[in-house]
């Protein structure tokens, strides 16, 4: 019987991590996996020692506060891997925590296998982690089809206007690091999506109106900062084109109030009979509409993976942005983008992110047929690039095959 220590940090991680246990488990009867995770993983068929809430800590100063937890939790794994002998270790992205666990693993036991499944984002910001991935992690399972290069070749960008592309590099010492593509997670979550036929007249959707979506996030402060800007936006766009209507995404529960607060704060007289504010149903709401207005995340991605145009905001405050910006050195912030290499998403970051700039944007998606329809094209290029099928799948294969080679 085979057995796997999973370690994951955050819920991101789990909800993923959840796909290559249950993949796992089904290729492998009898499998005790066991470790970190959350609810998805344990429901996978994860044997949790520790769950996540454990882990899941954002911004220096609460890992600071938090620190004590977390290096019990850290010595317990070194003291289960000492003990258990497991066959395998697999470490889903939270590389802050994950890549110093790898670190004290390889040294202690240099030929237990160290899988990481879901890479850091070393493309982005903290290049330096390939020397010590390629040095302590024999199997990489990474998400985009670019990543690859970034190992093969080195990790660097080079930025040339508004296209990017991977420098080539050379390594001073080899590595049996292997690198596969298994593809993202979120593409078989979109694939298994199936459109509520009955969506607009649930939420009493005005027959012959063109709706917008404005998915201003799931965080306070996100909603606190870009919908009121959606909502002038909104607002100038209506007065342009009176058949438009919007759906507001409630992204988690709870935060009804909140958008409807936020919403009258903007003194918007007809607000019901112009918007809707809609709980949970993203995809639904991006599938009716004919473009979105989204906060930067992972919701302006999966909208990009649904071939529907959007027009993306963030805005950080100015300490957060200037420290961002020393080391992240990419030209987007919109995985679309960057898988593509270019710009074929608006994005408004920072000082861009005004009414006076968003709505033109806006406008020429509704105005321009051909600029419309070349974007879906574009999107779905993307779509096809990143694959079909589900990444668990896939890595569990790829996982059996690393097994099956040793």
């Amino acid at each position: 019987m085979k057995k796997i220590l999973f370690v994951s940090g955050e819920p991101s991680g789990d909800y993923s991590g959840a796909y290559l246990v249950r993949e796992l488990c089904a290729m492998f009867p009898g499998l005790d996996a066991y470790g970190v995770g959350g609810s998805d993983m344990e429901a996978a068929g994860l044997r949790l020692i520790h769950n996540i809430t454990e882990l899941s800590v954002i911004g220096v100063v609460e890992v600071v506060r938090h620190y004590p937890r977390l290096k019990r939790v850290f010595n317990d794994l070194l003291l289960r891997v000492d003990r258990d002998q497991p066959d395998a270790v697999v470490l889903i992205d939270y590389p802050g925590f994950n890549l110093r666990l790898a670190k004290k693993i390889k040294k202690a036991h240099p030929n237990l296998p160290i899988i990481y499944y879901i890479s850091p984002q070393i493309w982005a910001w903290g290049h330096r982690r390939i020397y010590t991935i390629r040095r302590v992690v024999d199997l990489m399972l990474v998400m985009f089809p670019f990543e690859v290069d970034v190992y093969d070749k080195g990790g660097r960008w080079i930025v040339q206007n508004d296209t990017i592309k991977i420098k080539e590099h050379s390594f001073w010492h080899a590595s049996t690091l292997t690198v596969k593509y298994i593809g993202h997670w979120i593409t078989g979550k979109i694939e298994s999506f199936q459109p509520d036929l009955s969506f607009a007249q649930k939420y009493d959707i005005p027959p012959g109106k063109r709706c917008i979506a404005l998915l201003p996030g799931s965080r306070d402060n996100e909603i606190n900062t870009m919908f009121p800007v959606m909502l002038q936006c909104a607002e100038l766009l209506r007065k342009e084109f009176p058949d438009l209507f919007f759906l507001v995404s409630c992204a988690r529960p709870g935060l009804d109030p909140f958008i409807q607060t936020c919403a009258r704060n903007a003194r918007i007289p007809d607000f019901d009979a112009n918007y809707r504010v809609i709980p949970g149903s993203m995809y639904d709401i991006i599938h009716v509409s004919l473009l979105s207005i989204v906060t930067s995340g992972t919701a302006a991605f999966e909208a990009a993976l649904l071939h529907k145009p959007l027009l993306v905001l963030y805005w950080l405050n100015y300490i957060s942005f200037f420290l961002a910006r020393l080391v992240v050195h990419l030209p987007f912030i919109n995985l679309a983008n960057i898988i593509a290499g270019k710009r074929i998403v608006p994005e408004f970051i920072q000082y861009q992110m005004t009414p006076e700039r968003i709505v033109p944007a806006a406008r020429r998606f509704l105005t321009d047929t051909g600029y419309y329809q070349n974007t879906v094209s574009n999107l779905k290029q993307v779509h096809d690039t990143l694959g079909h099928g589900e990444a668990g799948k896939n890595a569990a294969r790829e996982i059996s095959e690393f097994f099956e080679r040793r």
